[in-house]
């Protein structure tokens, strides 16, 4: 195995850029000698998703491939958890991951419309906070792809608090009406008053207060609830109190906020999604470099996420949660998903997911040169692309079960010592196998027979007790003789593998001169009232040659 990797890392210099590698060698040049910093950041507003992880996972990949080049870097998260509540979503994860409808929760959380997630109580009643939750059930999605250890993550209102963002706050106030210049030009509502800055109302406890006034020497502000239009479409009322805080008890509007993270934190790298490419990248490109006199980082930019063809939406019922995904595929294949280009849209097809899981078994066995491939150039990239989805490079190739015949053998088999027998005679197991082995085959089931359940009913499999009379009046005389030659053959031999079962079906078509297609056509409809299946071979060693010989007999 280290001589695969020093193969491959000696090639990589010269043969091709992972695009991770590209971002990379840019981010180091940026940083000199000193670290990179690849951040990212979300709002706790409810249930973060799986288009959302992009920012997490491009930002993630490039740290990695910072690493892998022997340069300092650190990955930051920060959770924007002053940002207020918008509305109420219709649904919201449990702790556990599970939906639940917020009717229940709707009377007593409109009284926060407007309120920091950090103030507003757990809808759960199990976190200290709505933030504490929300953000809970987004990172332990997270760790499931990214070792704990190496996020750095940050909380907005903690950052306030504890005074870190005064510096950058000094600079917009010091300079204000450069600030209001600077932002006038992305944005229409910019008067001639405007302070980019929104204090925590001292008596009703909303953020969407106006504030009127600063103070640099007491580092406070003075300000009118007034209430205010949150994303251009949710009003938010305000009790009109006026009152004066200090710096720690608000928050700066996003436009300025943004830079001021990548300032505060030094970053070298943080993407957007390409809906932020005109925003939130174009005026904090501006304010770093003519306000806060600092040199921009890269802004990689992402597509959108299509689940099935389809943009993720409510209405859609297509929203998912990462631990939503990996109730049916690996960590490291949804993480293998996350590194390709993402210049264009990508769709996540759940109904199809097994040519994702497909793709990273064939990635799989290119990298420990289980499988060849002629293009150099591809071939190194899918390389990188497997050793960065992968959190620790296995020492040999696992057993990886095809993920579609793995739904078969999941619903055919009680029992994980009847699918390796299985798995066996169809020359899926060729070695004996370790502890890890049967963990990784164990898992690979299990996640098959959960995307049957939840994604492709038709894949479910229902197997005859009794030969239905409608199939048996439809079959012809020829394709019942056929069936018949074959329960001779299962009676002669009881134990066979894969091959020589496929023989053997050749043999009678061959023999009763038919199609191929009308014998396969029988069995399927006689085995499972369906005219098509699993491939039939397999199929029929995984249901067990007892069971079909049974049904075949009633011809």
């Amino acid at each position: 195995m280290r001589e695969v990797k020093k193969k491959h890392d000696g090639a990589l210099k010269d043969e091709i850029k992972f695009w991770a590698d590209q971002l990379a060698e840019e981010a180091v040049k940026k940083a000199g000698a000193g670290t990179v910093t690849c951040k990212c950041a979300a709002s706790p507003s409810g249930a973060k998703h799986i288009g959302n992880l992009f920012d997490i996972m491009k930002s993630y990949n490039v740290y990695k491939s910072v690493l892998k080049k022997g340069h300092p870097a650190r990955f930051i998260f920060t959770s924007d958890d002053r940002d207020p509540l918008r509305t109420i979503p219709p649904r919201l994860p449990t702790l556990d991951a599970k939906w639940v409808p917020t009717e229940r929760f709707e009377k007593r959380l409109s009284e926060y419309l407007g309120h920091p997630y950090t103030d507003i109580p757990d809808p759960f009643e199990c976190c200290q906070s709505w933030a504490e939750h929300f953000t809970k059930v987004w990172l332990d999605g997270i760790y499931t792809l990214i070792p704990e250890k190496e996020i750095h993550a940050f909380s907005n209102t903690e950052l306030y608090e504890k005074g870190d963002f005064d510096p950058y706050i000094e600079i917009i106030f010091k300079n204000i009406k450069k600030a209001r210049k600077i932002i006038s030009k992305f944005q229409k509502s910019v008067t001639f008053d405007y302070i980019p800055f929104h204090a925590i109302c001292e008596r009703c406890g909303k953020i969407t207060t106006k504030v009127v006034g600063f103070d640099i020497d007491k580092k406070a502000v003075s300000y009118i609830c007034s209430g205010r239009e949150l994303a251009g479409k949710y009003k938010i009322e305000g009790c009109g109190h006026r009152g004066e805080t200090s710096w720690h008890n608000g928050k700066l509007a996003w436009r300025f906020e943004t830079p001021a993270q990548m300032a505060l934190f030094h970053v070298t790298v943080e993407p957007f999604g390409k809906e932020h490419a005109e925003g939130t990248v174009r005026s904090s490109k501006v304010i770093l470099k003519d306000l806060f006199e600092i040199d921009p980082p890269l802004f990689p930019i992402y597509e959108f996420l299509l689940v099935g063809g389809k943009k993720m939406s409510a209405r859609e019922g297509n929203v998912y949660l990462t631990q939503e995904i990996l109730d049916i595929i690996e960590p490291e294949v949804f993480a293998y998903f996350y590194t390709k280009r993402s210049l264009k849209q990508r769709d996540l097809d759940l109904k199809n997911i097994y040519h994702l899981v497909d793709e990273f078994d064939k990635a799989e066995r290119i990298f420990f040169g289980a499988e060849k491939l002629d293009n150099e150039k591809e071939k190194m990239n899918i390389i990188r692309m497997y050793e960065t989805a992968i959190q620790e490079i296995p020492k040999e190739l696992p057993v990886r079960i095809p993920y579609k015949f793995a739904a078969v053998v999941a619903q055919t088999t009680a029992h994980l010592e009847h699918a390796i027998k299985v798995l066996t005679a169809t020359s899926h197991v060729k070695r004996k196998l370790s502890g890890e082995d049967m963990d990784v085959i164990r898992q690979r089931l299990n996640l098959a027979k959960n995307w049957v359940v939840k994604f492709s009913p038709e894949n479910m499999i229902k197997i005859n007790e009794k030969i239905p009379e409608s199939i048996a009046k439809k079959l012809t005389d020829v394709q019942k003789q056929a069936l018949r030659d074959l329960v001779i053959f299962i009676n002669d031999k009881p134990t066979m593998d894969e091959e020589e079962l496929t023989n053997k079906f050749y043999e009678i078509i061959n023999y009763h001169n038919m199609k191929s297609a009308d014998f396969f056509s029988a069995a399927y409809q006689v085995l499972i009232d369906k005219k098509s299946g699993p491939k039939l071979a397999q199929f029929i060693i995984a249901i067990g040659e007892l069971k079909v010989k049974k049904l075949l007999e009633q011809i």
